[in-house]
């Protein structure tokens, strides 16, 4: 039998072992947010004067670093110069990651030279924000564009 004086001394250990047993452990808790990447495909527009309409960007993340392929129609202003209107604007994706914003720059592949100018002409890209499923941001033709390939705009993508 449990004397009065044991009881209570035996109260705390009580509370604190319904307690324990209430508040163990639970993996169904809270956990920490997943970072977004940049990795994916993604399929969207460019709304600019030279660079306009669907687009899409293959893009890979590692660490900080982007890497990948992009591709949207040809502009009627490089056909006017003698690009064949039957294939796509393409080239490399190169950039870098800083939370939810990057700095990408979309070059051009090498076969496009003779109508840009240089193969050093590219769109600078400023991805104001991106998430899981969206990617937003402006762009300019870089430095070494040549008018009257010069561009600015801004593109919409969505992940596939």
């Amino acid at each position: 039998m449990i004397s009065k004086r044991n009881g209570m001394l035996l109260a705390p250990v009580l509370c604190f072992s319904l307690l324990t047993v209430a508040c163990g452990d639970d993996s169904s808790g809270p956990t920490a947010p997943t970072a977004v990447t940049l990795t994916g495909n993604w399929a969207g527009s460019f709304m600019g004067n030279l660079v306009s309409g669907a687009g899409q960007m293959m893009l890979t993340q590692e660490g900080t670093n982007v890497t990948g392929e992009w591709s949207a129609p040809m502009p009627a202003a490089l056909v006017a110069f003698g690009a064949p209107a039957e294939i796509d604007l393409a080239g490399p994706v190169s950039g870098s990651v800083d939370g939810t914003t990057a700095t990408l720059t979309l070059g051009f592949l090498e076969a496009f030279a003779d109508y840009l100018g240089t193969t050093e002409c590219g769109l600078a890209v400023d991805v104001t924000s991106f998430s899981e499923t969206s990617l937003d941001g402006s762009y300019t033709t870089n430095e070494m564009c040549q008018p009257p390939i010069e561009d600015q705009g801004t593109l919409a993508f969505m992940r596939q």
